[in-house]
C-alpha cells in the first residue's frame, strides 16, 4: 500500500469543500483526474472513503476515521520538504502559524517581525480565523502553531509550550451611543442595547453570554451577527451597536476617536492566550524558533 502526498491532498481537499469539482478547481486538476485518485485511494485502502450524493460527496466513518491521520502525513510531507529545500539552499524555510484576530494584529505581528529579522527570506503563512476555525486549521494541517484563547486540549491538540498571552476585552461603541460617555453603565443597561458579535456557537460570544448570564440576564439583543471583525468594527461605528472585542482590535479607532471604550466592570477583563500545536509530528524549525519569540513575549503581554 503507497499514498503520495498528491493523492493525500486531493483526499483533503475533496473532503473540505464536499466536491468533486470544487476539489479539482482547488488544484487545478480536471474532474476525472479527481475521481480517479479518489477511486484509487479508497482501492488501496480497501473501503469507499466518501459516500456519493446527487449534491456532492461527505466523508463516511472510514473517511472520518481516516481524516486526522491522512492530515498529518500530508502536514508531515509538506514539512519534510520544506526543510529539505532550506537545507538545500533552495528556501529560507516557511513557518505556518494561525491566531484569533487580535493576536494575529499583536503579538504574532511583533513576534514574526523578530523572526524575519533574524531570518531574512523567512517565508510566513499567516491564518486569522475565530477560534473553532483556528483549531480545526491546526488538526488539518494546515497550520502548525495556533494561538487561541479557547482552552483546548484533545488527542490531536496540545500546548505547544506552557508560557500565556495576554490582551484586554473591552465593550466598545461610537461616541454617538446612547451608553457613551457615561462614568460606569450598569450590565442590565448595557442588555438593552443591540450588539454586533460573532455567531453565538464561538468562544467568544459564549463567554459575553456567560456574564449577562452570571448576573440574571438571560438574553441580550444581537443586531449584527459575523466572523468578520471589519464587519463588527463597520457596525459599531455606523450602525449604532455596541462591540466586546480585544482593545488591540481598534487601537486606530480609538486614536482618530471613531469608537471609544464604554465603562461596564462585569465586561472588562484580561483574556489569556494558549499556543497549541499537533500531538502527532515535528515542529519544522521555522515554527520551533517562531514558538521561541513567542515565548518571549509572554512576560511583557
Amino acid at each position: 500500500m503507497t499514498w503520495d502526498q498528491r493523492s493525500l491532498s486531493i483526499f483533503l481537499t475533496t473532503a473540505k469543500f464536499g466536491s468533486f469539482g470544487r476539489a479539482a478547481r482547488e488544484m487545478n486538476l480536471s474532474q476525472p483526474s479527481v475521481t480517479r485518485i479518489i477511486r484509487r485511494l479508497e482501492a488501496d485502502v480497501g473501503t469507499p472513503l466518501f459516500d456519493r450524493t446527487p449534491n456532492g460527496v461527505s466523508l463516511n466513518v472510514y473517511g472520518e476515521a481516516f481524516l486526522p491521520y491522512a492530515s498529518t502525513v500530508d502536514a508531515e510531507m509538506a514539512n519534510a520538504v520544506d526543510l529539505l529545500d532550506s537545507l538545500r539552499g533552495a528556501s529560507k524555510g516557511v513557518v505556518r502559524v494561525g491566531g484569533v484576530g487580535s493576536v494575529v494584529s499583536g503579538h504574532l505581528a511583533t513576534a514574526l517581525r523578530q523572526l524575519l529579522s533574524a531570518q531574512p527570506g523567512l517565508q510566513a503563512q499567516v491564518v486569522e480565523e475565530i477560534e473553532d476555525k483556528l483549531l480545526l486549521a491546526l488538526k488539518r494541517g494546515e497550520v502548525d502553531l495556533a494561538i487561541s484563547p479557547e482552552p483546548y486540549l484533545d488527542d490531536e491538540i496540545t500546548l505547544a509550550c506552557p508560557e500565556a498571552l495576554h490582551d484586554q476585552v473591552e465593550v466598545f461603541a461610537a461616541p454617538g451611543h446612547p451608553l457613551a460617555g457615561r462614568a460606569e453603565i450598569p450590565l442590565d443597561e448595557a442588555a438593552q442595547h443591540p450588539w454586533a458579535l460573532p455567531p453565538q456557537d464561538t468562544p467568544v460570544t459564549r463567554e459575553l453570554q456567560r456574564r449577562f448570564f452570571a448576573h440574571g440576564i438571560e438574553t441580550i439583543e444581537i443586531g449584527v451577527s459575523s466572523r468578520s471583525v471589519n464587519m463588527l468594527k463597520s457596525m459599531t461605528m455606523q450602525g449604532g451597536l455596541m462591540c466586546w472585542m480585544p482593545r488591540r482590535l481598534v487601537t486606530l479607532e480609538l486614536e482618530t476617536t471613531r469608537l471609544m471604550a464604554l465603562p461596564i466592570p462585569e465586561l472588562s477583563f484580561r483574556r489569556t492566550f494558549h499556543i497549541y500545536r499537533r500531538r502527532k509530528g515535528q515542529l519544522p524549525p521555522a515554527a520551533l524558533r517562531l514558538l521561541r519569540h513567542l515565548q518571549g513575549l509572554s512576560g511583557g503581554s
